[in-house]
């Protein structure tokens, strides 16, 4: 939905939630760990921390997704927050990273992760306090 210039969500809650680029979120997002013994990737479901960067857009239908560039990690082992160092922004077609959040009911060429409703307005002035740092350890 676009209200006064601004996309908002509006979620299952009632909650608004401006989902501008360049506005910060939280949300939940998958993890993709690569077990090296035995060259697997496992996916994770975690909270993330990250920047909007595009919207995903379809002419019959309008924005129906967001691109979220992650930044934070919730560490669940430590139970911390982790700042990701070795992002990378997608040089192919098929990617993990960045986060693709679809709105329910959308599905096409894209594998996008419908954790919407779990978006929540953040400020990254709020988090200066996260020094460890994340490896995601694949390719972006």
């Amino acid at each position: 939905m676009i209200v006064g210039g601004d996309y908002i969500l509006m979620k299952n809650n009632l909650k608004e939630v401006c989902v501008n680029v360049g506005k910060t979120i939280q949300y939940q997002g998958i993890y993709h760990k690569l077990i090296n013994d035995i060259e697997k990737m496992v996916k994770i479901e975690t909270t993330f921390i990250g920047i909007i960067e595009h919207h995903k857009y379809r002419h019959d239908e309008g924005t129906i997704g967001i691109y979220v560039k992650p930044l934070y990690i919730w560490n669940k082992m430590r139970e911390q927050w982790n700042k990701i160092i070795n992002y990378k922004p997608p040089t192919q077609k098929y990617f993990l990273y960045p986060h693709l959040l679809m709105v329910d009911n959308h599905y096409g060429e894209c594998q996008g992760l419908y954790f919407m409703d779990t978006c929540e307005t953040k400020n990254l002035k709020d988090f200066p306090y996260i020094t460890q740092c994340f490896d995601l350890g694949i390719e972006s």
